[in-house]
């Protein structure tokens, strides 16, 4: 006896053999975005190869006068900055010329204020010199004694002199007061000691010369006897009060004149 299957389960089952076997639900949307996917990339990867093509293949396409217009603008642009360029560089070398200026003059009148400075004894000198002593037991020495052996030194070259600790300034003056020597106000005793910075050697053998200032000094007493010691490093101290002046006030000057 032949066993006989029903018209529909045979229809079924053709249908499940010729549309092969089983697939999983989703599978249809999981193809449709990696196409999406793969599309996208291949755009971006379009657009950086076209944006990263260089000038000149930008530029082949561009008519020959159009070239021509973009390489004058361009000549021109180079001209501009080129300008620019020129000009600050000049401008810098305004600037650098006018600081060299200005450093120059500002040393210079630095150099003018230390040199009025020491001429006023308003700070202490240091440098090579001379010290001259003087013994004088009996107080024979007079003042013109003491203003020709400074003047001696002056005309020598001596920069800044003191006389027993008191610094001598263009003002400055010799006098007797109760048979005691007196400089600026201030008594001074023997031994006396004058100490000037200025050219060591020169001071030296302008003191030390036959009937200079060491012989007149010596003659002028058997008691006074005159040494002097050359330093290689001297200093002579500023002083204390600066000389007053009661009269003589400063004249100003146009600098233009």
């Amino acid at each position: 006896m032949t066993d006989t299957v029903p018209p529909r389960v045979q229809r079924q089952e053709q249908s499940r053999a010729s549309s092969g076997p089983d697939r999983p639900r989703g599978h249809g949307a999981t193809t449709v975005a990696v196409a999406l996917a793969c599309g996208l990339l291949g755009f971006v990867l379009m657009t950086q190869i076209r944006a990263s093509e260089t000038l000149g293949t930008q530029l082949e396409g561009e008519r020959e006068e159009d070239l021509a217009t973009i390489l004058a603008n361009l000549s021109t642009e180079t001209d501009r900055l080129q300008g620019e360029f020129t000009d600050l560089r000049l401008t810098l070398l305004a600037f650098e010329g006018s600081a060299e200026r200005d450093g120059l003059a500002l040393r210079n009148l630095q150099r003018r204020l230390d040199d009025f400075s020491i001429l006023a004894g308003a700070v202490a000198a240091e440098g090579e010199g001379i010290v001259l002593t003087i013994a004088d037991e009996r107080a024979d020495l007079r003042p013109e004694h003491m203003v020709d052996t400074v003047q001696e030194l002056r005309d020598a070259g001596a920069e800044a002199i003191d006389v027993n600790g008191v610094r001598l300034v263009v003002s400055s003056a010799f006098s007797v007061r109760n048979n005691r020597l007196v400089v600026d106000s201030t008594p001074i005793a023997p031994p006396f000691r004058i100490a000037a910075v200025g050219p060591a050697e020169t001071m030296a053998r302008a003191l030390s010369i036959p009937n200079g200032v060491i012989d007149t000094l010596e003659r002028a007493s058997g008691e006074v006897v005159a040494s002097v010691d050359t330093r290689a490093d001297l200093t002579v101290p500023a002083r204390g009060e600066p000389a007053p002046f009661v009269f003589g006030e400063p004249v100003i000057t146009d600098s233009a004149d």
